[in-house]
């Protein structure tokens, strides 16, 4: 990543409790620093890939062996308890009457990605929770998901069902919904070990080979997301001993990377979800192909969008729905969708791979972005969240957002995709806290609260440690043999690549141990009940500055990355009694430019005990504060799309006064700015422009028609466009419509003379529907009130990416009205970006 880290003061957090056993000799405990975790066999109780695929170093462990303790399990509780939990009775999407998903034989009306988006997290959920009404509604879902399987293998939707809710594919069969269909069926066999699962498993993917490379995967979102399915192939691989099927499986993973989506080329599309979703698939699809630009691609992949895109706090990247060159402020957003999937890829990275750096990852993620995406009570999500966020409120933010409508207000019954996709992340999260090593050993890759029972060491005995800690919050964490028969074996430790030094504590004594960032230490020893192993990793304070990206500062220490948590005006905005909506807007001022001078901005930090496990991720109850010093910067303030102004280059100009102000970790603010400009010493330092006005208020824009995330107010905006597919600025369609005339008209409050008009014209060819128009006039209201054709003198045919003129021989007769006319092409519609009228003096 291009960005500059300036370390400025270092905190040891006490160590926690000891242990009452002692240890005589510590020397009985093997340690072991390790950059990469041993794969010379698979693990013997929880398998992993077999030959010819490579040893993965880590293995899940089934649904149900982790207990998520603490803060984590409080989420899963009121995740039951939100929106989610309720979303039957909330979506249209999961109405059972006519669901193409309850139907044996795959009809409907209504059927596509949100139920198996929604049953991923819901089930999963349920079962953490023991959650018996939950599991059964569930099964309803998974027993018609079986029943559905036809006799030549394929299951699911079909017919009108079958129908996506967005544009999918053109292609024969849409396979993207069984994919996260797959995930649900995955996690109910390992809840029941129903072997049903297994048997529709193995008859859809031969159904699947029995397809041409034609019909197999074509675009859309299959095509991209195809990792997916070939996560499920290999799951199946790896629980089945007919070697048949594997080698058919064998067949369907080369398939898969012949048909799908090459991201082993770099990231090939900038849908944020597709992004989070695909990047890393070539990388699990090296354990069998053996092939190494295979195998780095995740990280390629994850650099390029992070140093395009991502130059800011919170560990994905500005895409808002689909990155645009240009719009790589902080302000920029990304969809709570791309979290929780992000989330995922990062953990099956870390089983694939054993590289602790996707741990760390995925902890940026899961704590600084994630829980600022749901309201605290999980009763309702919005759709984008940003690291620099002022408002969050039901208004469109288009152009400065790339999505129209209200994407940023917190609404249970809106948000299709996210609001049923959400579900996953802390589940899956709760799930891979603790993984199985291939030397049949266990690793603690997440240090939450928590539970394990596993099976361990040559004999396969069955052991259960506890993690006690207030993980993120402080970095102490006490793990607890509360039983074992004194096996012998390795217990692996994950040294997040914060660290910067530390102890560690076999009960009460000191281990012989290196703490160093992104390695693992592994401790292998007879392990008996109550043994406490007390590990304490220490942090240091850090200014990480955003070279890329206007030289903006965050505040990080350990995983977290602090942020000024604007105190909140939330509103009611719609919904329902049962299910409102809400808008949150700043009850004070958030314009603030760090005070960096010659020392820390940091004038003291509080790290306090949680009081409320559920109310963690909220500015009043959150356990973990900074103060630091900083001036208001006034030119700094919500544009005109109703965003944080982008950032000029730092330093900045700021008040003289120097304040003290509150910084609380990011994910607990949804409200905040966590990349910070720098002020300016005295008065020195750049300002904020003026945004862009129009140069004629008083006039009044219409149009024949316009789409409904557009604005006819573009033409007039007094934007300069860069090129005709300029994204970050306002544009004018006439979306749908093709192969008829359409117009803009402006009304002048009184008349005027006109002798020139120049138009850019929006296209956004090849990708998008929108072109140039096959022909253009003007036209002028007479004072019978009949509309002319004005005759030109010059006009400029449509182009694209430059200015159209059309001059007049002569200055027009007095009129009060204009209008801009345009023929459009027959399989195209068109826009304007904006429209400029030169008067006469």
């Amino acid at each position: 990543m291009k960005r500059a880290a300036i370390l400025l003061l270092s905190l040891a957090c006490g160590c926690a409790t000891p242990g009452t056993n002692e240890v005589a000799n510590p020397a009985n405990v093997t340690v072991t620093l390790v950059e990469h975790l041993p794969t010379v066999r698979a693990n013997r109780w929880y398998g992993g890939h077999r030959a010819p695929l490579e040893v993965q170093p880590l293995s899940k462990l089934p649904l149900g062996a982790v207990e998520a303790r603490g803060w984590l399990r409080e989420q899963l509780e009121l995740q039951m308890e939100g929106f989610h939990g309720h979303l039957g009775e909330i979506s249209p999407f999961l109405r059972k009457p006519g669901n193409a998903w309850l139907s044996p034989t795959g009809e409907g009306d209504h059927g596509w990605e949100e139920v198996p988006y929604w049953l991923k997290g819901f089930g999963d959920c349920a079962y953490l929770l023991g959650d018996e009404v939950a599991i059964a509604e569930a099964r309803i879902w998974i027993e018609a998901a079986l029943a559905s399987q036809r006799p030549d293998g394929f299951f699911g939707p079909r017919g009108n069902g079958a129908k996506s809710t967005v544009s999918s594919t053109d292609g024969e069969w849409d396979l993207w919904p069984n994919m996260p269909m797959m995930d649900a069926l995955r996690s109910w066999h390992e809840h029941s070990g129903d072997p049903r699962v297994l048997e529709l498993l193995a008859r859809y993917f031969r159904w699947q080979l029995t397809l041409t490379d034609a019909q197999f995967v074509p675009p859309y979102w299959q095509h991209l997301r195809a990792c997916d399915n070939l996560w499920s192939v290999w799951w199946l691989h790896d629980r089945t001993t007919d070697e048949a099927l594997r080698a058919d499986l064998y067949k369907l993973a080369e398939k898969i990377q012949r048909c799908a989506a090459r991201w082993e080329d770099g990231v090939i599309d900038w849908h944020n979800v597709n992004v989070l979703e695909g990047f890393g698939g070539p990388t699990w699809y090296a354990s069998y192909s053996h092939d190494e630009r295979q195998r780095s691609a995740a990280e390629r992949n994850f650099r390029e969008f992070r140093e395009k895109y991502g130059q800011v706090p919170g560990g994905l990247f500005g895409a808002d729905e689909v990155a645009r060159p240009g719009a790589t402020d902080p302000r920029q957003a990304v969809e709570t969708c791309g979290m929780v999937e992000f989330l995922f890829s990062c953990e099956r990275l870390l089983l694939v791979t054993g590289d602790p750096v996707w741990a760390d990852r995925l902890e940026d993620v899961a704590f600084n972005s994630l829980p600022g995406a749901q309201t605290p009570d999980l009763k309702a999500l919005r759709y984008l969240s940003a690291p620099n966020m002022a408002v969050s409120d039901r208004r469109s933010h288009n152009p400065g957002i790339m999505n129209s409508g209200p994407m940023f207000c917190f609404d249970p019954n809106d948000h299709r995709c996210c609001q049923h996709n959400v579900g996953h992340g802390w589940p899956y999260l709760a799930q891979h806290l603790w993984m199985a090593t291939a030397d049949d050993g266990l690793a603690l890759m997440v240090p939450l609260a928590s539970r394990v029972k596993a099976k361990v060491g040559e004999q396969g005995r069955e052991v259960e440690f506890e993690c006690s800690s207030d993980y993120p919050f402080r970095t102490e964490v006490a793990v607890r043999v509360v039983r074992a028969n004194g096996e012998r074996f390795p217990l692996v430790l994950r040294l997040p690549g914060w660290a910067c030094g530390g102890t560690v504590m076999l009960n009460g004594h000191e281990v012989p141990a290196e703490v160093v960032a992104g390695r693992y230490l592994r401790l292998e020893r007879e392990w008996n009940p109550g043994d406490v192993l007390d590990v304490n990793l220490r942090t240091e304070l850090e200014l990480v500055r955003w070279d890329d990206n206007k030289g903006a500062v965050s505040v990080q220490r350990g995983p977290l990355t602090y942020a000024l948590g604007i105190p909140e005006r939330v509103e009611r905005s719609g919904g329902t009694d049962a299910w409102p909506a809400f808008e949150y807007f700043p009850a004070a001022p958030w314009n603030y430019a760090l005070e960096l001078g010659d020392s820390s901005p940091v004038v003291r930090e509080t790290h306090g005990e949680i009081s409320d496990l559920r109310e963690v991720w909220t500015l009043e109850h959150v356990p973990s504060r900074l103060v630091v010093r900083a001036r208001k910067a006034p030119g700094w303030k919500l544009d005109e799309h109703g965003l944080v102004a982008r950032l000029v280059p730092s330093p900045v100009v700021a008040d003289a006064q120097v304040e003290e102000v509150e910084l609380v970790p990011m994910g607990a603010a949804r409200l905040r700015i966590s990349a910070f400009p720098v002020a300016g010493a005295g008065s020195s330092g750049l300002d904020w422009p003026m945004p862009p006005a129009s140069p004629h208020p008083d006039w009044k824009v219409t149009a024949s028609h316009c789409f409904g995330s557009d604005t006819p107010l573009a033409c007039l905006d007094g934007a300069v466009p860069l090129t005709s597919n300029d994204s970050t600025i306002a544009r004018h369609t006439w979306w749908p419509e093709k192969g008829n005339e359409q117009w803009v008209q402006y009304d002048f409050p009184a008349p005027l003379l006109v002798e020139e008009c120049e138009v850019y014209w929006f296209d956004d060819t090849p990708g998008g529907g929108c072109a140039v128009p096959r022909d253009w006039r003007i036209e002028a209201l007479d004072e019978s009130g009949v509309w002319r054709t004005v005759e030109p003198f010059i006009k400029d045919e449509p182009a694209r990416d430059r200015w159209c003129s059309l001059s007049f021989s002569a200055p027009l007769m007095s009129t009060r009205s204009l209008r801009l006319v345009a023929l459009l092409a027959p399989d195209r519609s068109a826009g304007v970006l904006e429209w400029r009228v030169q008067l006469a003096d």
